[in-house]
């Protein structure tokens, strides 16, 4: 006989949580059923370690940047204690989430979930049912099929490296390839990134994006366009990634080419909940369409972000949509992505190249961050904004910026967009000064 639950939670990441304990404190029974370690991928193998690595990279950059300037001589990388910091925060997620968890009466169970039924899913052997499930399995790394594809690592290999080996490509062109290859270069590896396009982090500002690429360049990050990988051989000295220009010789090559929905094996043709190439399919409240009593939430889903925000926020809609029957409608508006490299580069809202795709007007105004005094006090080089307003309201379509503190100006755009406030709030707010986010208000 099935162990029965009011709830089951397929998924232990940022997209299980919020659901879960919504339910379980209306007085829910609530499982969590999780393969690997909980937490999911952000905090074990993804944005959290990453930001770690990256403390010390960019520490030594703004002290590169200052030497002259006040400061001699220069620290150097030292990658195992470096590791060893990572690990400090890595190590201790999935018994403090599992303690988390069971305070809270959720009941955890370990192994994968396949599907046997509509509203019946077995982990290893046993079968637990539910009147609604939410699928909150995340993403997986993609695969490749060329010969010698065997030979990649993954992010989270890279991610857990004891030794930073001197040579290191990253297949890929977008968020993990530079991200990664930033930490390795700063670190003192030679770092390449192949792609298979003519463009790279084609969901950001292709004009910032060019800036970055110089940037990223200068660094002595090479970065090869329409370089697909053919095959990866095994030499006496490492491998040999072979392109259409021939071969790039690397000590360890990284899979970087994104994540996609880890649904493969989870039998969702047995539960009739319809997919897509991108992830789950859902409706605005985020239901299944074609079984109405599966939701889904965060990196597994058809949508347009796959963000740890973004996932608690997708979250929290669907676990009040159970309870309450779909009162709730997703909202993503104004949400910021971040890609952190060293200068980090943000935005929020429509690119350029949105807004003439899709017929909009729009206001431009541009801005070298570089010539102002936050980032010049700093020897910064590098900084540029971009951002577009409807001429007709004012109302902010978008905001893109490159530069050291983004990451935290485009939190105040950001806000600013979900609360459906004109580009004037931004322009006229009193800001501390002087910091990076008083420059917002020249930015509109």
């Amino acid at each position: 006989m099935a162990r029965a639950y009011d709830l089951i939670v397929l998924g232990g990441g940022p997209a299980s949580g919020p659901a879960a304990r919504l339910c379980r404190e209306a007085g829910w029974t609530v499982a969590v059923v999780e393969a690997g370690r909980l937490g999911g991928v952000c905090p074990n193998v993804g944005c959290n370690p990453k930001k770690v690595l990256l403390s010390g990279p960019e520490t030594l950059v703004q002290v590169r940047h200052l030497l002259g300037k006040g400061l001699s001589g220069a620290p150097r990388p030292d990658w195992a204690a470096l590791m060893a910091f990572k690990r400090s925060f890595t190590r201790p997620v999935d018994a403090r989430v599992e303690g988390s968890l069971r305070e809270a009466g959720i009941d955890i169970v370990r192994g994968r979930a396949v599907f046997t039924g509509r509203r019946t899913v077995a982990v290893s052997g046993e079968e637990l049912a539910a009147q609604k499930i939410l699928l909150a399995v995340g993403a997986t790394p993609s695969r490749f099929s060329f010969p010698g594809a065997d030979r990649l690592a993954t992010s989270d290999d890279f991610l857990d490296l004891d030794a930073l080996p001197g040579r290191v490509t990253f297949v890929g062109g977008g968020f993990i390839a530079f991200e990664l290859a930033h930490i390795a270069a700063a670190c003192g590896a030679r770092a390449t990134i192949l792609t298979h396009g003519d463009a790279v982090l084609r969901r950001f500002d292709q004009d910032l994006v060019a800036r970055l690429l110089a940037a990223t360049r200068a660094r002595g990050i090479e970065v090869r366009l329409r370089a697909p990988v053919t095959a990866i051989r095994q030499e006496a000295d490492g491998l040999a990634i072979e392109t259409p220009d021939g071969p790039v010789r690397a000590d360890l090559a990284v899979n970087a080419a994104g994540r996609p929905a880890n649904l493969d094996g989870l039998g969702l043709e047995a539960a009739g909940v319809a997919r897509s190439k991108a992830g789950v399919t859902v409706n605005d409240h985020l239901q299944s369409p074609t079984n109405p009593d599966v939701y889904a939430a965060g990196d597994c889903l058809d949508a347009p972000f796959a963000l740890t925000p973004t996932a608690d926020l997708e979250s929290r809609i669907a676990g009040e949509n159970m309870l309450a029957g779909n009162t709730r409608t997703i909202d993503r508006t104004g949400t910021p992505s971040v890609l952190f490299t060293l200068p980090p580069l943000a935005m929020a809202g429509l690119t350029e190249a949105d807004c003439q795709a899709r017929g909009i007007p729009y206001r431009k105004k541009e801005y070298d961050l570089a010539e102002a005094f936050p980032w010049q006090r700093l020897g910064e080089t590098t900084g540029f904004s971009k951002t577009l307003v409807s001429p007709d309201d004012d109302r902010i379509l978008g905001a893109h910026i490159l530069g050291h503190g983004a990451e935290e100006m485009i939190n105040a755009v950001a806000l600013a967009m979900r609360q459906h406030l004109p580009a004037k709030a931004l322009r006229e707010a009193v800001w501390a000064y002087p910091t990076c986010g008083y420059y917002l208000r020249y930015l509109f």
